[in-house]
């Protein structure tokens, strides 16, 4: 009885990401839910971002089209339902709103877009009992988005209309603390896009005044005086504390040179668990691993590929054999091997035809020299 040995199999190329966190730690909403997909088709944003030459220019496109919606300022009315698309139908009769509002606007367009993405609450250090003009103006709100261009969150501020930089990458909420409080501000470029933010008017002055939290000497010059501000060090002061939003709990960032506080603009924080550990607020989504193991039966040598992934918004797996065409597939199968080099692609396509990042590996393959009793 002859005995079945696969032959040499001999990894020559493996570009497979690692996965970092864990992405199910967060709700990233549903692009076919009824008032995302409605956002999506009462404000054309397909057609906000057709045309863009890259995923990254698509981020900058749904950015501008967010601010353009309005100016910063305060409200008459809460909107009926606090999410982008009440927000934008309040917008539409008249109201305004500030930073947070933006955040998340921006989030509920990029899902709807199939991009995931998240809020982020960034606040000066000295936010506890802030004194002077920093007094009711200790936080700012952003939104991150997955890039797989660059595989790591990028953050964008629909509010002030920017992105941050260095040597020409874009950075998340936490590479800008880290450039901030490592003193190395002037090595990030604040990219400033059209339009810029708008200093609010006196309409914004007499809705203030109606918050009991107020500052009592709050007027037109004191406002001009607390956006000059929060303005003048290009708003990178305000990223010395972290907070990642996830519709479970807050995750801040905490380290040494930045020690926890339990209090902002003299109000108890929230629920908060703090963390120093890096897969905890930046974790990996839009991935695939492709798992091997050698095969063999009478029809040749084969690897045995398991896939999986973290991608939201999941439906279906991609694979590409050498330089061949993309082809649809399940989470198993078999990969037949011939003589020589060849190479496997995979990647995540999501339920709005997103496709994830590139996965590849590389197998150089040798049969058993003849006549040594295997096959």
């Amino acid at each position: 009885m002859s005995r079945m040995c696969p032959g040499e199999f001999r990894v020559v190329s493996y570009n497979v990401p690692d996965f970092s966190g864990d992405y199910r730690c967060h709700d990233y909403g549903d692009p076919h839910a009824p008032r995302i997909a409605r956002l999506r088709e009462k404000y054309g944003l397909e057609s906000v971002v057709a045309g863009c030459g890259t995923e990254f220019e698509g981020f900058l496109a749904l950015k501008r089209w967010v601010r353009k919606q309005w100016d910063h300022g305060l409200w008459y009315n809460r909107p009926e339902v606090d999410d982008g698309l009440g927000i934008l139908e309040a917008v539409s009769s008249g109201e305004r709103f500030f930073c947070g509002s933006y955040a998340r606007v921006f989030v509920d367009a990029a899902t709807a877009l199939g991009w995931p993405a998240r809020r982020v609450a960034v606040s000066i250090e000295d936010c506890e009992a802030p004194r002077d003009y920093a007094m009711w103006n200790v936080g700012h709100a952003v939104a991150e988005v997955w890039s797989n261009e660059y595989r790591k969150w990028v953050m964008m501020d629909p509010d002030i209309n920017v992105h941050y930089e260095r040597d020409g990458t874009p950075l998340n909420a936490l590479e800008i603390r880290e450039a901030w409080l490592d003193g190395v501000a002037d090595e990030v470029e604040m990219v400033q896009d059209q339009p810029e933010f708008a200093t609010p008017d006196a309409r914004h002055v007499r809705l203030a005044l109606r918050d009991p939290t107020c500052r009592k000497d709050y007027d037109e010059e004191v406002n001009r005086h607390l956006f000059a501000r929060f303005l003048r060090n290009r708003v990178m002061d305000y990223y010395a504390r972290v907070r990642v939003l996830t519709d479970r709990l807050t995750l801040e960032w905490v380290d040494r040179r930045c020690l926890p506080t339990f209090v902002s603009n003299f109000r108890p924080l929230g629920l908060v668990r703090l963390t120093s550990s890096l897969p905890d607020v930046y974790w990996t989504v839009n991935l695939v691993r492709i798992s091997t193991h050698p095969s063999w039966d009478e029809e040749g040598a084969k690897l045995a590929v398991t896939l999986s992934h973290c991608m939201p918004f999941f439906d279906h797996y991609e694979i590409r054999f050498d330089d061949g065409v993309w082809q649809r597939c399940g989470e198993r199968f078999d990969w037949p091997m011939r003589e020589g080099v060849q190479s496997l692609s995979c990647r995540g396509v999501n339920s709005m035809k997103q496709t994830g990042v590139p996965s590849r590996i590389a197998v150089a393959y040798a049969r058993p020299p003849e006549g040594t009793g295997y096959y």
